[in-house]
């Protein structure tokens, strides 16, 4: 198993234990940890993560990272065209004149139900 492969698999463990009463359905969690562990072996570094609204209606979780300005152009295209159930970014430069490194933060929300994603496909 890889360096990046195991820091994935720690990352999903420790987060499935911390919030695991946070009020997210267990199924839900699983998946939007899986999605934070991926980004994570995309370049995301630094990262927190907190649940998404106020208890007991959790919805997804908030993610902060910090990813390098190298990195920015690729991780911002993994984010908006890779990632299932985004529904916010946000970036903020670090760094001046020029900015070497940036804060991402992330907003993982609830997975499309399939009555609603047929029916934005037939309106596009």
């Amino acid at each position: 198993m890889s360096g990046s492969a195991q820091a994935g698999d720690s990352l999903e463990k420790e987060l499935l234990h911390l919030l695991q009463f946070g009020g997210i359905n267990q199924d839900n969690l699983r998946e939007l940890v899986g999605i934070v562990a991926g980004l994570q072996n995309k370049g995301l570094k630094a990262i927190r993560v907190f649940p998404k609204g106020i208890p007991p209606v959790v919805d997804g979780l908030n993610v902060q990272a910090t990813v390098e300005s190298s990195q920015i152009a690729g991780i911002l295209n993994t984010i908006l065209s890779q990632t299932p159930r985004v529904s916010g970014v946000s970036i903020f430069p670090y760094g001046i004149p020029i900015p070497e490194i940036f804060q991402v933060n992330v907003t993982l929300g609830n997975p499309v139900e399939e009555g609603n994603s047929a029916e934005l496909g037939a309106g596009a």
